[in-house]
């Protein structure tokens, strides 16, 4: 059990700082040593993002307290310029929404787009040159801090002026690096930016990533600097060098105030009504061209040069790797490395293993992450050894056109490495034969009315591309130790078993008006409802005037909880947000999580924020959020782990292992799936647009976007799972079979309940249709969507066995959490 989270917050960020570059050993300063702290961030610190992904705990600290707390000797002339500039500014405060017209706001569905409004990042304080020349004679070093809290639920950001540095930055950039011969850049973002410029002043020696870090952000990175602890940090992420290198740059909507840079069907000479969008004045749509290429998968395969590779990080000692052991298991590989710290001081290495796999029926991404560990402490001269295990179906790639996960014939190279471009082969596995891993049927594909005019990225497609010499399927150079072999007699196919079919409940004595009240949240039907004074009904009555639902939850509001009806023995369940935690803790957020590869300390991070949720009676935290960093522009990169889908998976296995294994608490990933665009990802009422569909083929979403979810249910045991505003291939994800029952349900089998994303749901999908395909919740619902599902059931779209297995869901989550409950003094169905 965690006793005191202040301290963990602060662990976790000592682990998941990056340092990507430090040249002539600048970091760790020393003892006294004086700096000069540039940057309105170093003061105001930011803790964390926009949306339900935001912390809402303490944000007192900053860098500058931290480092001289550290006893770091910070220039105290501009330390107090940029107090005064910070108090002149709290005088003057920039307009905000006034939250005590809320209740308007909300009830005339314009609170998404209040909370879609873009607001760029704040400028930097102006630096006076004789300001900066005191300075400047008092030492030759120099901190500048930048930060971003730009974009977030709704909304995406901007690539000029926030990707790419503001004027404010760049003058402030030129006068520090022009003026001081070494400099740190600590980036206390809320995405990635720009820093190709870092690379045209020598005299930025140290590169440190804090990312949104929380309460105990600041006080971390003070001891990374002041070199109580070493670096771990790798990157879960990769830096390139300009925004137009991503392969989803040309692919990707951001700007919502120009209507002409909207992607949409007809700018990929697509019909927007052959693909289900009737009636708009605009369908946008954002096309996974990339395909399977997204992130390192693209930069290796296709040998882009970047500036900062995936899994990079520095640390303030060396380490040396030697693979001890590799052996083939009954379920998989195992290898086993020895790790040494051969320099100077203490710190932890992570060892990551990525394999090549053989081009064949389908062709592969040059490599892929498939394990990883982190050491404990090492002292200079200690040895361990860690063990990394690779399941075989780490080696199986979706086949489309016969719908099987498949581990092809050919040479798979298991690769040892520090980062994706670090990497020796240590193994080669020759593997005779074409090996099934496991059959499905074909779902989520593109639509008919599209085939043949989409072309999505494949390696032959740059014919003048020069591609990797060590191509997959190639032999390894390096010679490596270990050769294996492998046939279809040494793997156990995967079986999987029907998730639905199996309601064992009566639910004779439920009237159908009964059934469809509790497929709702209770409450007006509004988002934000428990913050609001409304005269809107809160639920449904019977033909006696009476309600036939209620909330009995001792702590949770309306618009949160499930819908109880007391005398059948249901009680209310309540949930809350978000992904770094639930308002009191300030938890580092998902982004800088995920750079500590370290699958103990996230478990830790999901034992506290599951004991917080006790405390406060909650019920399901609406967390991880599993979606993936597709573009450096997503508003939400900061919730989201990793561009890698293994990593993510690992990330919120162990999270929610952490939370469901100690607490009465369940966990509720999200958003499920392909939601990697906030812009119009639920559409527009009032402009005519319709939501975002994310164009992508059956391989690529079931291979990267889906695998994360996937692994939650098939090693986490996550019995709530949210699905998202967007469409998938022309369909609605919360009205969407194939995802919802077909991929979910009967090949994962998963036995939990669906909930939709909150908020105006029944704009973006019928609450009878999204009950039809599989969803069994409808956020936050209301008596407007009781109405939906019951006109669906009188004009037959939706049937009442459909209504008593979403109830069935339901319940059976209500009874995992009956521990809870009794301790609110509640007995259960």
């Amino acid at each position: 059990m965690v006793k005191n989270r202040k301290l963990l917050a602060e662990q976790l960020v000592e682990e998941s700082v990056v340092l990507l570059k430090n040249e002539n050993q600048l970091l760790p300063l020393q003892e006294g040593q004086t700096v000069a702290v540039f940057g309105r961030s170093a003061l105001v610190t930011y803790v964390s993002g926009n949306g339900s992904g935001a912390a809402r705990g303490a944000e007192s600290s900053n860098i500058i307290i931290e480092l001289e707390k550290a006893g770091i000797s910070v220039c105290e002339e501009l330390k107090q310029y940029y107090l005064q500039q910070r108090e002149a500014e709290a005088a003057n405060p920039q307009e905000k929404f006034d939250f005590s017209q809320m209740k308007e706001a909300v009830n005339s569905g314009l609170m998404y787009e209040i909370f879609g409004t873009y607001h760029a990042p704040v400028p930097e304080y102006p630096i006076p040159e004789c300001l900066l020349t005191n300075v400047r004679d008092r030492t030759n070093t120099a901190i500048l801090v930048l930060g971003r809290n730009a974009g977030g639920e709704e909304c995406d950001r901007r690539l000029e002026g926030d990707y790419y540095l503001t004027e404010e930055e760049k003058k402030l950039v030129s006068q520090v690096c022009e003026n001081f011969p070494e400099v740190i850049v600590i980036l206390n973002v809320n995405g990635l930016i720009d820093l190709e410029w870092t690379t045209k002043y020598a005299s930025v020696k140290s590169i440190l990533f804090l990312g949104l870090p929380g309460e105990g952000g600041a006080k971390a990175v003070a001891e990374i600097i002041k070199g109580n602890v070493s670096p771990s940090g790798k990157l879960a992420f990769t830096i390139a060098h300009r925004y137009e290198d991503y392969p989803s740059a040309k692919h990707f909507s951001w700007d919502k105030e120009k209507e002409e840079h909207i992607l949409t069907y007809e700018d990929y000479g697509l019909d927007a009504e052959e693909n289900g969008s009737f009636g708009f004045r605009k369908s946008p749509v954002t096309v996974y061209q990339e395909d399977i290429y997204n992130g390192y998968r693209y930069f290796s395969s296709f040998r882009k040069e970047v500036l900062f590779p995936f899994g990079h990080g520095l640390s303030y000692t060396k380490f040396a790797l030697d693979a001890a052991a590799v052996s083939k298991e009954e379920d998989g590989i195992t290898i086993i490395i020895d790790v040494k710290n051969v320099g100077l001081c203490a710190g932890r290495e992570v060892v990551q293993i990525y394999v090549s796999m053989p081009d064949g029926k389908t062709e592969k991404a040059e490599r892929e992450l498939k394990g990883f560990a982190k050491t404990e402490v090492l002292k200079p001269g200690e040895k361990t050894s860690v063990s990394i295990h690779i399941p075989w179906d780490g080696l199986s790639c979706y086949e489309e056109k016969s719908s099987v996960w498949l581990i092809e014939k050919g040479r798979y190279k298991l690769r040892m490495g520090t980062s994706s471009e670090e990497t020796v082969c240590i193994c080669e596995l020759d593997v005779s034969e074409d090996i099934i891993y496991s059959i499905c049927r074909s779902a989520l594909g593109l639509k008919a009315c599209n085939d043949g005019k989409l072309t999505f990225l494949k390696k032959n497609c740059l014919k003048d591309q020069e591609l990797p010499s060590d191509a997959c399927g190639g032999v390894c150079e390096e010679n490596p130790m270990y050769k294996l072999t492998l046939s279809g007699i040494d793997v156990k196919p995967e079986k999987r078993e029907a998730g639905q079919g199996r309601q064992v409940r009566d639910f004779s004595d439920f009237t159908e008006e009964q059934l469809a009240a509790l497929l709702v949240g209770f409450g007006p039907g509004i988002p934000f409802a428990g913050f609001l004074d409304t005269t809107f009904p809160e639920t449904i009555c019977d033909k006696e005037g009476k309600p036939l639902t209620c909330n009995d939850h001792p702590a949770g509001h309306n618009g949160y909880v499930s819908p109880a009806i007391k005398d059948k023995g249901i009680h209310s369940v309540f949930y809350m947000d978000g992904p770094a935690g639930i308002g009191r803790t300030a938890w580092p957020t998902e982004m800088l999580l995920a750079c500590a590869f370290n699958k103990e300390a996230w478990y830790r991070f999901g034992e506290a924020v599951g004991a917080e949720c006790e405390e406060a009676q909650v019920d399901v935290w609406l967390a991880p959020a599993v979606n993936l960093h597709r573009n450096p522009l997503c508003g939400r990169n900061f919730e989201y782990f990793s561009e890698d889908p293994f990593l993510t998976g690992v990330c919120a296995c162990a999270i929610t292992k952490g939370v469901q294994e100690n607490h009465q608490v369940l966990v509720c990933p999200k958003h499920f799936a392909v939601n990697e665009q906030e812009t119009y990802r639920r559409g527009n009422a009032k402009k005519q647009y319709d939501a975002v569909d994310s164009v992508i083929t059956e391989r690529a979403a079931r291979e990267l976007y889906l695998k994360p979810f996937e692994m939650l249910v098939k090693k986490a045991n996550v019995r709530c799972i949210m699905t998202s505003f967007n469409k998938i291939n022309g369909i609605f994800a919360g009205g969407n079979s194939d995802l919802c029952n077909r991929i979910l349900r009967e090949e994962w089998g998963y036995e939990g309940f669906l909930v939709t994303d909150w908020g105006d749901m029944d704009i973006v999908v019928d609450g009878a249709d999204a009950v039809a395909a599989g969803n069994d919740v409808v956020m936050p619902g209301g008596p407007p969507v009781i109405n939906q599902i019951l006109n669906g059931y009188r004009e037959g779209r939706v049937t009442r066995g459909q209504l008593e297995t979403a109830v069935h869901h339901l319940l059976q989550v209500i009874e995992s959490l009956k521990g809870r409950n009794g301790e609110n003094g509640k007995e259960n169905i």
